[in-house]
Formats: structure tokens, sequence, C-alpha cells
């Protein structure tokens, strides 16, 4: 589908033109007050150059704007897509360190569920010390294995 053109007449530095542009009237002739302001910006600094230096050189001035405008546009889009791809990857990395978090998660549902089938967890006898270990397997007799447990584990109490 073709745009409608607009029939505009503006008028830039004294001469009057008619254009026609998709855009509207009230911006067509924004930029041609742009346009003639910046052509006597330059015919101010240099009052000797003609009408039409002075355009070329307004026209230079908006293509040298245009051309920055378009390379900062450029290293914004690139920085966005760089942006994007880490969003991206830290999405991922989220998703996955959501699915983990919701397997432990269940684990410890299922550990918690298995302790209660069982009752509460006896309470585990104090630790034979090695010491006493050692002692019983060396002594020979009963008797004197058992005086000898008797004292480490007294001692141990203190």
């Amino acid at each position: 589908m073709e745009k409608i053109k607009n029939r505009i007449n503006i008028e830039i530095a004294g001469t009057r033109f008619t254009v026609l542009s998709e855009e509207t009237d009230a911006y067509t002739k924004r930029l041609a007050s742009k346009l003639t302001d910046e052509i006597g910006v330059i015919r101010k600094a240099a009052p000797g150059l003609s009408l039409s230096s002075a355009a070329m050189l307004a026209a230079l001035n908006y293509c040298d704007s245009s051309t920055k405008a378009q390379a900062d546009a450029d290293a914004l889009r690139t920085q966005i897509k760089e942006y994007l791809a880490e969003i991206t990857k830290q999405r991922g990395e989220c998703d996955e360190l959501a699915e983990e978090n919701e397997k432990l998660r269940r684990d410890i549902e299922t550990l918690r569920k298995r302790l209660g089938e069982r009752g509460k967890t006896p309470e585990m006898p104090a630790p034979v010390s090695r010491t006493v270990k050692t002692v019983r397997a060396a002594v020979q007799t009963d008797e004197a294995a058992e005086e000898i447990t008797d004292f480490f584990e007294k001692f141990e109490k203190k």
C-alpha cells in the first residue's frame, strides 16, 4: 500500500519550495525552519559566502550529524543485542537453578517423610573413644579390660 504524499509549501532561506512528503505539514515546516536557521548561522560566521555555498555547508553539517547519529544507533543496537544475549543466558541459568532448587526441595520433603515414618530418631549411644577400644583389644582378661575401661570412661566424663 502506497503512503499518501502531502504537497507542502515551505520556505528555506527566502526561497519558496513545494515538496511532496509522507510527513505532516508541521513537521516538514519545522525541518525547513531548522535548515534556514543553520544557513543563517553559517552566513553570519562567513558573511561573504553565497547562499548556495552556505546551503551546501548546512547540508554537509546535517549529513555529518546524520552519519554520527546512525553510527550511535548502530552501536546501541549492537549493545542491546549483547544485553539480550546476556539476559537469555542468565534466564537459562536461573531456570536451571530453579529446577535444581525444586529437586532439592522434593528430596528434602522425601527425607522428612521417611524420618516421619520411622518416628523420632532414637538417641544414639555415646561413641566409644579410640582409647577405650584400643585398651579393650589389648587387655587379655575380661576383668582387667573392665577395670581399665571403667577408668577411661570415668576419665572421659570429667
